[in-house]
């Protein structure tokens, strides 16, 4: 029986009689896998298909008997070793001769001897299971010759070839089958040949030395090769050779290239700017390179074998104690060591080393400590370099002030004590005003001059224990660690800008100068530095914008317009991605019959929680930063659109549009205005600008040309708050304006004072005497639009109608009649 971790054998039954094949089934089922076939040509198919271990093949079938089938199967070089048993009926000499010349390896008679069967079929399949086993053998032993990365060969006793792994030729050029009984000479060449027979002479069989050979192998590589001979007699009356050739190319290119790296290690050594020392395991010096040659005052020949104390005497400072050398330390604990950063070496001329100092073991490929090196260099030089940088690092180049990093320090430093002792302490910013316009006209060389001047004037103020900081441009910062009043803060502020009271002079330049400063205290304003800093920058930024040369000190109202400066600042300048402004609509309404004539567009800023923040609290803001500009510009190019989308929906509706003094007075106001038309297609006849008074008061011949230009595109144009400023009647008569409004302040109180009614009906009967459209606003009770239409106003605009509304809601608005007091 085969083993069960085997697979089993299988078996084809062929005969033509069900009978015969039923039987032998009985006789050989349990000797592996049984497959039936009763004629030749099914047998055939069956034999393609399962690829039978054994066939049991009757010889007489009557459409193709079991000579063909068998010469059919031994025709086919994947089933020649298909092991084949005749069975017949016949019992004559010359049947088994055929069967055995066809491939029958045996021949069972008829009738069927069960016993005698099952005996033959078991020999069999124990013949062809270590006939397969040792081909498995011999296949894998092959195998593994042939694919060593070695020359393998076998030799007889005159030096002829037995055998050869190389059966591509690839190490003489000569594959091993053409290498089979060649001489040695004639395979390797006379040179290598002479190498051999010397090696094997001089040996004897069973001691032959290996020595390398060079090889120019068959791909034009050139390979070392290293040879091993072995002699062999395992037959008494055979003797020979057995060859092994390892291709070591790669072991020789890395034994070159580190005797290189070694070389190379060598001149690294002496070529770099660092000492180096090594030693062995009892910290005896076994290399000094020339930097450490220079240091130590010994030369390597001298040091070789000493201690490495007697080479490197180091002590604790200058003149301090003996240290012990870090080797020592390295050796006793087994790992890198640093040393001490005041540590010096001790030799004719004393040296600082202390710096980037480590000593090491050296440990081999098995952990094995055998030596140590220690790497440093003079840091003398460097230390005072150090010293400089670390200078440089803290004060200012140009005055050599402290700068802002060393003031931080000292702030914090400051703070900390006023913290344990209750003092107060101050934080000037300082800014010069107006000093661009210096650096513009005279250049960088005469402003560095009067910053160097006005530094020195300023450190003369200061106490000992001040601290005077320059951090770039014309900006000072000074602290004061501790202060006795707000008083005594008072007095060093007028005092500072005292020292501006003078003239300034640089080659034959004079200068006159002033000052702003922002004033910060603490505990009062702040608990930290970065608090400290911004509300003294924020007081020193209200300084300057409330006129410049004075001081202020910190106040929450001063932040809080600092922080809704720099909010506006940066909602600008995505305005249009996050729509952060919106546009409103507050309508005009036509009292006659209650019609939508216009409306007046009003910007909102939303905050990102929903709520909306009061005109009244960023327009004054945008004004004065200019930031009016690119907010004017969005709200404008909001307004023309939706104009141009109501005109197109039928509606015909004038917008107005506040136009700021500031956004007047820009030289691209014009030009911005054309681009915005451009863009959205509006008919500038539905646009009105509404200007103030105060407007009226400028250059008025500039005024007039922009008017002119503006009647030129088509705009109206509205004279806002009409009444509360300059106007007179001339201002009206010179201008071009198409509409006049009253002002909400005198509406808002003409129900109970006869001065604003009287100012009311001048306006009044003034606008219909130079025939301009009027309008009304602030208007917020039924009182109001009863006398306002009593004295002739028409148009209103005011909360009793609506406030300013979402351009959704002022959409639906639009879809209604607006109801009339009765």
């Amino acid at each position: 029986m085969f083993l069960e971790d085997q697979a089993l054998p299988k078996i084809l039954l062929v005969d033509d009689q069900p009978t015969v094949i039923h039987q032998l089934n009985n006789i050989v089922k349990d000797f592996g896998k049984t497959y039936f076939a009763t004629n030749g040509r099914s047998a055939l198919e069956m034999v393609h298909q399962h690829k039978p271990d054994l066939v049991l093949l009757d010889i007489e079938m009557p459409d193709f008997n079991g000579y063909d089938v068998c010469r059919a199967i031994k025709a086919i070089d994947e089933f020649a070793n298909i092991s084949i048993i005749f069975i017949t009926s016949r019992v004559d000499p010359a049947s088994e001769v055929i069967a055995l010349e066809l491939g029958g390896i045996d021949f069972i008679s008829k009738p069927i001897v069960p016993e005698v069967v099952r005996a033959r079929i078991k020999n069999h399949l124990s013949l062809a299971r270590q006939r397969q086993e040792l081909q498995r053998v011999s296949g894998e032993l092959g195998f593994l010759v042939s694919s060593l990365p070695v020359f393998v060969a076998y030799w007889d006793a005159q030096l002829n070839n037995l055998f050869c792994n190389d059966s591509k030729g690839s190490w003489f050029g000569i594959e091993a089958l053409q290498m089979r009984n060649m001489a040695l000479r004639s395979v390797v060449g006379g040179q290598i040949y002479h190498q051999i027979i010397q090696s094997l002479d001089q040996s004897v069989l069973q001691d032959i030395p290996s020595f390398d050979i060079n090889i120019v192998a068959a791909d034009g590589r050139s390979v070392v090769g290293q040879v091993a001979l072995a002699g062999w007699n395992f037959d008494p009356g055979a003797s020979g050779y057995l060859m092994v050739i390892t291709d070591i190319s790669e072991r020789k290119q890395a034994e070159q290239c580190l005797e290189e790296e070694k070389e190379r290690i060598r001149t690294t050594l002496n070529s770099i700017g660092d000492a180096v020392i090594a030693t062995d395991t009892q910290g005896r010096i076994t290399l000094l390179n020339p930097v450490a040659e220079e240091l130590t005052g010994w030369s390597a020949a001298r040091a070789i074998g000493k201690p490495i104390e007697a080479i490197m005497q180091l002590t604790d400072g200058e003149a301090g104690p003996p240290v012990q050398n870090p080797i020592r330390l390295a050796l006793e604990e087994e790992r890198p060591v640093g040393m001490a950063l005041n540590t010096f070496l001790s030799n004719r001329l004393t040296k600082s080393i202390g710096d980037d100092v480590t000593a090491a073991p050296i440990v081999d490929q098995d952990g094995n400590i055998t030596g140590t090196i220690i790497v440093f260099h003079n840091v003398s030089e460097a230390r005072a370099m150090a010293t400089k940088m670390t200078h440089l690092a803290h004060h200012d180049p140009l005055t050599n002030l402290p700068n802002r990093t060393l003031l931080y320090d000292r702030i914090q430093q400051a703070l900390n004590s006023c913290h344990r002792e209750g003092s107060v302490v101050a934080l000037f910013l300082l800014d010069i005003d107006h000093f661009k316009a210096i650096n513009d006209v005279h250049g960088h060389v005469v402003g560095d001059n009067l910053i160097k001047q006005v530094a020195l004037a300023l450190a003369e103020k200061l106490r000992d224990g001040d601290t005077l900081c320059r951090q770039g441009g014309d900006e000072f910062i000074m602290l004061f660690p501790r202060i006795e009043s707000t008083t005594c803060v008072t007095q060093v502020a007028e005092r500072l800008l005292d020292v501006f009271d003078r003239t300034w002079t640089v080659d034959e330049n004079a200068f006159r100068l002033t000052a702003s400063i922002g004033i910060s205290l603490v505990p009062d304003d702040a608990e930290d530095v970065e608090s400290l800093y911004r509300h003294a920058d924020a007081a020193m930024y209200s300084a300057k914008s409330a006129g410049r040369k004075q001081f202020l000190f910190y106040s929450a109202d001063i932040e809080s317009k600092l922080q809704l400066h720099r909010m506006l600042e940066a909602n600008l300048v995505d305005a249009l991605a996050n729509k952060a402004f919106e546009v409103f609509y507050q309508p005009k309404i036509n009292v006659l019959d209650g019609k939508i004539v216009g409306t007046e567009a009003l910007v909102r800023w939303r905050q990102p929680d929903g709520s909306l923040t009061n005109p009244a609290s960023f327009i004054p803001l945008a004004e004065e930063t200019g930031l009016i500009i690119p907010l004017g510009k969005l709200v404008l190019a909001q307004a023309f659109k939706q104009a141009s989308v109501w005109q197109q929906q039928g509606f015909d509706l004038r917008v107005a549009v506040n136009i700021s003094v500031v956004q007047f007075e820009d030289d691209n106001f014009l030009a911005m205005l054309d681009e915005i038309v451009r863009e959205t297609g509006v008919t500038a006849s539905l646009i009105e600008m509404e200007i103030t008074e105060s407007l009226l008061v400028k250059d008025v011949e500039r005024v007039n040309s922009i008017f002119a230009a503006l009647n030129t595109r088509g705009f109206r144009i509205a004279l806002d708050d009409f009444g509360t400023g300059y106007s007179n009647l001339s201002y009206i008569k010179n201008f071009p304006f198409d509409v006049l409004k009253i002002d909400q302040s005198f509406v808002r109180n003409m129900l109970g004072s006869q001065v604003d009614q009287n100012i009311i009906q001048a306006i009044i009967q003034l606008a219909q005497g130079m025939n301009l459209r009027l309008i009304a606003e602030g208007v917020e009770t039924i009182e109001h639009v009863q006398a306002l239409q009593a004295m002739g106003c028409e148009v209103m605009q005011g909360f009793y109608y609506s406030p300013p509304l979402p351009l959704a809601d002022f959409n639906r608005l639009l879809t209604r009649r607006i109801s009339l007091p009765e």
